[in-house]
């Protein structure tokens, strides 16, 4: 099924979480929630390897491009990634998908 450009934009990207720091980097995830739906974050997916080893992925969808854009130059979004959570994993580069087909 062919979806068109207005359809949601999903961003992915790598994050390395150490097994002590999971309650905290989770906690810190759903503290800022509400600050990231106010700015169009549809749904949020923290998935980490089946076996334990190597990066998670963490996959966002926003209403679209334009909405991440403003969430990217947010005026709160500063405090967010100086917050001592965002400090608790090391976080690889946002790449962004455009919906090609799906159900």
């Amino acid at each position: 099924m062919p979806v068109g450009p207005r359809d949601p934009l999903v961003c992915i990207r790598t994050v390395q979480v150490s097994p002590e720091n999971q309650a905290a980097f989770f906690a810190w995830i759903q503290s800022n929630r509400e600050l990231r739906q106010r700015y169009g974050i549809l749904m949020e997916r923290i998935l980490r390897p089946a076996d334990g080893q190597g990066d998670w992925l963490i996959i966002t969808m926003w209403e679209s491009e334009e909405a991440f854009e403003k969430w990217l130059v947010a005026p709160e979004k500063p405090a967010v990634d100086a917050s001592p959570g965002h400090a608790l994993v090391q976080f690889g580069k946002i790449k962004r998908y455009d919906t090609a087909s799906g159900y």
